[in-house]
């Protein structure tokens, strides 16, 4: 079968959203958003305005162009807030097993194959394939000063692995002192860290190439922890495959790798400068506010005083709004 679509113009994309009932009160604006988002991309989130199953894909009566780009803002600053968390953990957990197991075994203890349950060649290549591609200063400095070990140690070596190899990596490592003392560090068990760990490589690589958080179903889930060590969750998620559930993964595991983070204030100054954002579509609880999970996390006064501004400034348009 041949696909029967053509490429429309801007002012074509334009009058198919009109035509399916899309209020659009600055054309030229759209037409620039459409133009440098492009109309596939926010075709997306489109689908949350349009009415379920129409044929013809029309839209809720009285939604607007602006309402959509909100949302479409919405995913991305949470892409940006997510990325920040997830490079700190990852830093973290690098940084713990790299200590974890050079201390107790060596410098380049990654090379012995006893240590693994399997995947060890697979990841010997990768490593090796990254080490003579990168050309990070410290690893030319020891190629270049050393000829003994063949292989730089650990805490250079693993550093040129990419997340999702180092998630790999974890997973396939056998249980042992230092890999239970890695998953002690950040509170859980290890088969806990190990999910968590491929939750969030997977959100990472979804953020990197800018695909959509908000309401996407998640094909790699993290196991909730069931005895965590410190605080967790005491509200449920409305569902347990939507992006809130790695947000409170994120949130647990800064706890330990960046306490003073000022993830949680971000999140919640987003979800409070965008109200009208169904965040029940992500998973979160409608009360998630008053968890006192939550409310413990630390967060800087100044996402709180944006709060006030942003609602300040709101208030007033709308009194403007009113008087025009």
């Amino acid at each position: 079968m041949n696909f029967p679509k053509t490429a429309k113009t801007l002012d074509d994309q334009i009058a198919l959203l009109k035509s399916r009932g899309l209020y659009i009160k600055d054309e030229k604006k759209a037409k620039h958003h459409l133009s440098n988002i492009s109309y596939y991309r926010l075709s997306a989130y489109f689908l949350s305005f349009q009415r379920y199953n129409d044929p013809h894909y029309a839209y809720m009566p009285r939604v607007t162009f602006e309402e959509i780009m909100s949302l479409y803002r919405f995913d991305r600053e949470l892409r940006v807030i997510a990325l920040d968390a997830i490079e700190r953990i990852e830093v973290s957990l690098r940084c713990r097993i790299v200590y974890e197991f050079c201390t107790r075994y060596g410098n380049n203890w990654y090379e012995d194959k006893s240590f693994y349950s399997r995947g060890h060649a697979e990841l010997m290549k990768k490593i090796r394939g990254e080490l003579s591609r990168t050309k990070e200063t410290f690893i030319q400095h020891y190629y270049g000063k050393y000829t003994n070990p063949q292989n730089p140690p650990a805490w250079m070596a693993i550093e040129v692995l990419s997340f999702g190899q180092l998630s790999i990596m974890f997973k396939n490592l056998l249980a042992n002192d230092a890999k239970k003392a890695v998953a002690d560090h950040f509170g859980v068990g290890i088969a806990v860290l190990e999910s968590c760990i491929e939750n969030l490589a997977y959100i990472r690589n979804l953020c990197a190439h800018h695909s959509r958080l908000w309401n996407r179903t998640l094909t790699v889930r993290p196991t909730i922890p069931k005895r965590p060590k410190f605080d967790w969750i005491n509200l449920p998620p409305t569902r347990v495959d939507k992006i809130y559930i790695s947000l409170c993964i994120m949130a647990y595991l800064l706890q330990r790798a960046d306490p003073t983070s000022y993830f949680t204030g971000k999140l919640k100054t987003l979800v409070c400068r965008l109200p009208k954002i169904d965040i029940k579509a992500a998973g979160f609880n409608e009360k998630w506010l008053s968890d006192p999970f939550w409310k413990n996390q630390y967060a800087s006064w100044t996402y709180w005083f944006r709060i006030m501004i942003f609602r300040s400034r709101t208030f007033v348009m709308y009194l403007l709004s009113l008087i025009k």
